[in-house]
């Protein structure tokens, strides 16, 4: 497991403190662009929204008239408003928690795919439109993080020892396979769970206008898991690669120096609630991120452009994907618990 000491006990933590009064850093993130820092979250809204639009007016004209008895017309100037502001909010997450392209390119897949699932399983809504909805999604999101920040070292194959951890783990096509196929696993069983009992009756009550059921009771545990091998693989490179890549920084040399019989109440409160590993923290911040993102994109997407959702049918779904979610992230740290794995 992510021990939440991190992986080395107190008698490592204080020789380690000894030997390495500070944490070697992470390479900070380059900003190449010559626009004023206070300019640039702005111009990354409007840059990503100016995309969409004309991304989807382009889509628009190779034919998605299979969405026209789905979506709703929002009459509601809240509807339009709450969808812009998550919107914003969105990309806000990604730029203040330092997220470069693919870390965007990777949330957007795993928040904006519930909503497009729903469709395909339930609405007969061609799969190929879907996929090209998603994909403007993703351009729209990766282009202009690209374009004002640079890549993180974590998804730099170039990269030196002294710059990211476990280097060679990350590498390592193996470990991308197994890590994608067991985030995929999660989703599956969550999915075809649901399928299985809760799922169709719940649908049915809180979804008016469903076109079909049958992607719940004809579904099958491994067709399911192989659909969401994609999904894993975002998942994988959103949360497990950016944890096990991470070095420990200053908080960690902190918490090595940690001593309960001199700390006070105060010190020994912080140390047992936050006192994790670099690494730790970084996937528990990432997991609740990937939470909120799927919990609101879903919930509130399904709410205001599908005819006939519940707001507790839109609550419904969503919670399902936030669970799978939250268990990817568990499973993940699981699996950091490997021996030889550094921390």
């Amino acid at each position: 497991m992510f021990n939440p000491y991190g992986a080395t006990t107190m008698v490592k933590r204080k020789q380690m403190a000894a030997t390495s009064p500070q944490a070697v850093p992470v390479t900070p993130l380059k900003q190449p662009s010559k626009i004023p820092s206070l300019l640039r979250f702005p111009v990354l809204v409007i840059t990503s929204m100016i995309t969409s639009a004309a991304m989807y007016s382009l889509v628009s004209q190779l034919g998605t008239g299979d969405l026209a008895g789905v979506n709703k017309r929002r009459d509601e100037w809240w509807e339009i408003a709450a969808v812009l502001v998550w919107k914003v909010i969105e990309l806000a997450l990604g730029w203040w928690g330092e997220y470069d392209g693919w870390d965007l390119a990777s949330l957007t897949m795993l928040s904006h795919m519930p909503y497009l699932y729903l469709l395909t399983t339930f609405y007969a809504v061609r799969p190929t439109t879907l996929w090209l909805g998603l994909l403007v999604d993703i351009i729209s999101t990766y282009l202009p993080f690209s374009l004002l920040r640079d890549s993180s070292p974590i998804h730099r194959s170039e990269v030196s020892k002294s710059e990211v951890a476990n280097r060679s783990i990350l590498n390592d096509l193996n470990i991308k396979f197994y890590t994608s196929f067991l985030a995929a696993a999660v989703y599956g069983v969550v999915i075809y769970g649901s399928f299985r009992t809760w799922l169709p009756g719940f649908l049915i009550v809180h979804f008016e206008g469903l076109r079909d059921l049958s992607g719940a009771y004809e579904a099958a545990l491994p067709g399911v898991t192989v659909g969401f091998l994609t999904s894993g693989y975002a998942a994988q490179n959103f949360l497990f690669r950016p944890a096990l890549g991470a070095k420990p920084d200053a908080h960690d040399m902190q918490m090595a120096e940690f001593d309960a019989e001199t700390a006070t109440l105060g010190q020994t409160i912080w140390y047992n609630v936050w006192g994790y590993s670099k690494r730790s923290r970084t996937l528990i911040k990432r997991t609740a991120i990937l939470v909120l993102a799927s919990a609101m994109q879903t919930g509130l997407r399904t709410l205001v452009t599908i005819e006939g959702v519940e707001p507790i049918g839109a609550a419904g779904w969503a919670g399902m994907w936030a669970t799978a979610a939250t268990l990817v992230g568990a499973v993940f740290w699981w699996v950091g618990s490997v021996e030889g794995v550094s921390n």
